[in-house]
């Protein structure tokens, strides 16, 4: 699943289904692209999935596989934006493994001036079932403040933010839902998701999520 031409700025891990035990991947994005943005035509963008290597396999409690692979899924120091993701299970022997692969698109004439990874602030730190869906709105409406171009997050999916899970107490002790948010509302300026891992800390999934402050490259700097 992707978002098009419009920068992811957050992602969450989220409960579904009717019993809300599926467990599926929210992305927030801006409603536009940015015009200081201009993003290269395909056949630019790039699908990135994690590495699996076995050093990043860890066991957890899921009926639809037994092992998440916490390999980190970026770009490096390139301007290649996430744009979309997707949750699959591949085979390993005995294994089941859940992996993570992202979306990629280039940020055309533009350099990552600085990157963070950021983990939830409520697990210290933490190295899916699989239904991927786009939120373009976790909880209250956000509106960046005041700029020469206002950027506006698309609500459209869920006016007040997407439905909360209330008869999932088990599910909950296993999914870390803490929303990871980081935008243009944010000083300095236009940070967007570069990259993105699956976590692991004592059987609870969680996400740790790559923000970039992108700038881009004027004709004097050429």
């Amino acid at each position: 699943v992707d978002v098009g031409k419009r920068p992811v700025t957050g992602l969450r891990l989220f409960l579904e289904g009717k019993k809300n035990n599926r467990l599926a991947i929210h992305l927030q994005h801006l409603s536009t692209l940015p015009k200081i943005f201009e993003l290269s035509d395909d056949p630019d963008f790039h699908v990135e999935e994690a590495d699996r290597n076995r050093k990043y396999y860890e066991a957890v409690q899921w009926k639809s596989f037994s092992h998440v692979c916490t390999a980190p899924v970026d770009r490096g120091d390139d301007p290649w934006i996430v744009t979309g993701a997707q949750f699959y299970v591949g085979t390993v022997g005995l294994k089941k493994v859940l992996y993570l692969r992202l979306r990629f698109s280039l940020v055309a004439g533009a350099r990552v001036r600085k990157s963070d990874w950021e983990g939830s602030p409520g697990i210290a730190q933490r190295s899916g079932i699989i239904s991927t869906l786009i939120s373009t709105h976790f909880s209250t409406a956000q509106r960046p403040p005041p700029r020469p171009e206002e950027v506006i997050i698309n609500s459209a999916v869920y006016p007040g933010g997407p439905p909360v899970p209330v008869q999932a107490p088990k599910m909950l002790k296993f999914v870390d839902m803490t929303e990871m948010t980081k935008g243009p509302q944010d000083i300095p300026g236009y940070w967007v998701v570069t990259g993105a891992r699956l976590m692991v800390e004592r059987g609870k999934i969680s996400l740790n999520v790559k923000y970039s402050l992108l700038t881009i490259i004027t004709d004097d700097e050429v």
